[in-house]
Parts: structure tokens; sequence; C-alpha cells
């Protein structure tokens, strides 16, 4: 079984070499990565990584936008044609931590009727100070309640949008066993072209994200998003880009570093949680450039790592969520339709209104009497304007 891993990347010198190694360790056997326009040494490392065999590295000028007009979806098809009999969608910032073993095994244990597999998340808060990100934070949210990402099989039907589980099929998702009985035309009990990319009951990895890891790599981050256009989304997105833009966004960063008290009361209270298994793991991962003999690490069976049964009920907090937010949004689509064909019909009925009145008014300047109404001698026309300029000219002087 051979397992793939794809990115997209921009600017990620600080972390994307401890990815590559905690994840060669972990037994994904290939990468594919495309780099979005790298201006800080990402594009050397990963440079070194394709000379070495290890990456397979596309390069494209533009952000986001060129990944969301095919260019994330064309580097899984990459994989998937480079053999990869399970495809795991990655960002920089996130390591794909199994509850027991390696991610290999895991992937390897998954039933063949199964093609996709959900994997929540948990974020390590911002920490002070600007040392090697892992030495410094060790403490984690202690339930992975953030957005899922996902694995899956190849398919040579594939459809997505992004990393997310309701963002990836393979063929029509809205078919089959769908819609209400009444819009029935005939009988409909059974599916010919059945679902591809079915979620796996089992939830055995969860993922380490590290979003915000200096003030320079949150600022380069930010500056990413505001020329991505991502910044104009909501009053935060727009708060942060002010902030950036008069000079203050170190204020911002500074909200959301948790310093040690901050720590120590999140793990009194129970929403933090220290995870240093991490760490250690971390720095006992072989450099694949100059170590590729050396045997990977076992994961540590402590530290604060999440357990298989933890990993499950947060998997279906998410799922749940997935489904009251895709449900609310429907709602919010069919509001917002509504309100647009309430006012194509205002338009409609004004419309109709003023060509009422249009044919009115031709109608009274093609009759008798419009041609034959009493009209001012041109004479008396030209002497009022003559008079106006003059009262005019005396207002001035």
């Amino acid at each position: 079984m051979r397992l793939g891993m794809v990115y997209k990347v921009r600017d990620e010198a600080d972390i994307i070499e401890d990815n590559l190694r905690f994840h060669v360790a972990q037994g994904v056997d290939l990468f594919v990565i495309v780099d979005t326009g790298s201006v800080d040494g990402t594009l050397e490392i990963l440079e070194r990584y394709e000379k070495a065999g290890i990456v397979r590295l596309e390069r494209t000028i533009g952000g986001i936008h060129d990944m969301k007009s095919g260019g994330e979806e064309g580097i899984t098809r990459l994989a998937g044609e480079m053999g990869a009999d399970w495809i795991i969608h990655n960002d920089a910032d996130e390591f794909w931590w199994p509850a027991a073993g390696n991610l290999k095994e895991t992937f390897e244990s998954i039933p063949d009727e199964f093609g996709m597999v959900l994997t929540p998340r948990t974020e390590f808060p911002a920490r002070p100070g600007n040392g090697p990100f892992a030495d410094r934070m060790t403490v984690r949210e202690t339930r992975f309640r953030r957005p899922a990402k996902s694995a899956h099989r190849p398919s040579d039907r594939i459809s997505l949008r992004g990393p997310h589980p309701v963002e990836i099929w393979a063929g029509e998702p809205y078919r089959g066993l769908v819609g209400k009985p009444v819009l029935r035309t005939e009988a409909e009990h059974h599916e010919d072209d059945p679902l591809e990319l079915v979620i796996a009951p089992t939830f055995p990895v969860g993922v380490l994200h590290f979003p915000f890891r200096t003030f320079e790599q949150y600022k380069r981050r930010v500056e990413i998003a505001r020329d991505n256009g991502q910044l104009q989304r909501n009053k935060a997105g727009r708060t942060v880009r002010k902030a950036l833009e008069d000079g203050r966004l170190e204020e911002v960063y500074d909200r959301l570093v948790l310093d040690d008290d901050s720590v120590a009361k999140g793990i009194d209270e129970g929403w933090l949680i220290e995870q240093a298994s991490f760490r250690e793991y971390l720095a006992a991962c072989p450099d694949p450039l100059a170590d590729g003999g050396s045997s990977p690490p076992d994961i540590p069976a402590n530290g604060g790592s999440p357990t298989a049964d933890q990993l499950g009920e947060d998997s279906m907090y998410a799922i749940t969520r997935y489904l009251q937010t895709q449900a609310e949004r429907a709602a919010r689509h069919r509001r917002q339709g509504a309100r647009v064909r309430e006012f194509r019909q205002r338009l409609k009925a004004r419309n109709r209104s003023l060509r009422t009145r249009t044919d009115r008014l031709r109608r009274v300047e093609s009759s008798l009497w419009w041609r034959m109404r009493p009209r001012i001698p041109r004479s008396v026309g030209r002497i009022r304007r003559t008079v106006r300029r003059r009262l005019r000219r005396r207002r001035r002087g």
C-alpha cells in the first residue's frame, strides 16, 4: 500500500521541512506539492526534496485563486497517477497523528468498502518567543473540534472544492435515493451508481494544527490572506486588514498569544491539555535526506496523545457540525433566493408600470389635441431667457 500526501504551500520555510520529516517517518511514500509563489526559501527546501525523489514539485503563480480553478484537484489526480492508494490532503502547518501505530498501518487497516477517512483537528495556541515552534508550542486544545480534514482513495471521477469531507466527492453525489418521494415518476429503490468515497466508521487519526508560530510568520499569513481577498469576508477579517494597514497588527497578534498564566488557567478549566509527545516524536524523526536508512521512532504512548475513543467522539461532533452548518447554509441560500425572486417581481411590476405610462404619453403625443395645443411664441421664450441671464449677472455683481 502506497500512501500519498498533497499540499499547496506559500512561504512556509519555518515549518515545511519538519512537516516532511514527520510524515516520512509516519510512512508516507510520496508527496505532491504545489508552490504558489514562495519567496522565503520554501521553494529551495522543496527543490532539495524533489532532487532526492521524495517530493513531486509543481509551481504556479497566483495563489489560492489558481487552486480554486483546478490546481488542487490536479495534484490530487497526479498523486493517484503516481500510484497512491490513499491520498491525504494536508497543509504545511498540520501534522497527522494516529491514535496507534503509524499512518501507513492505520490506512492499511481501513476496509475496502470505505473510501474516505474523516480526521478531526485540534489547534496549538500561539505562544511567546521566536524559537523552534515544537519546543514552545506544547499545549493544545483538549478537544479535536476544529473543521475536519480528509483522506480518500483515488478516483478517476474525483471532484473537490477543498480538503474537507463535504468538499470532496466522486461522480454525482445528488442522485439515486435522494429527494422527496412525491416527486418520483417511477420506482426507485436501488442505486445504479452508488457513492464511491464512503466515510469509514472509524476515526483513527487526529490532525495537530500549528497556525501561528511567530509574529513574522503570522504577519506573512495575513498579507497572503489580504492578497487573496480573504480579509473582506466578515467584520473580523476587515478588522485584521485595518490593523495591518495601520501598522497595529502586532497588537492583534499579542491578543492571540497565550502566556503562561493563560495556559495554566486553560489546563485547570479543562479546555487546554499539554501534549509533549509531539515534541518528543518530532525531535526523534530522522532526516530523510541524510538518514535515509534510519528507522523511524515509535509514537510515544503517553504525553497527552489522544485515544481512539476521544478521536471518535470528536469526529462525531465534527460530523454533526457539518450537517447543521450545511443545512443552515442551504436555508440561508433559500432565503437569499426568495429575496432575489421578490426583488425581481418588484422590478417586473415597476417595468410594467413604466411601459404603461410610456404608452399613455405616446398616445397623448400622437393625439389631435396635442398637435393643436396652444404654444408660447418662440420670441417670448427668448425674451424670458434673456431676462433670466441679466438677473443672474446682477446677483453676481
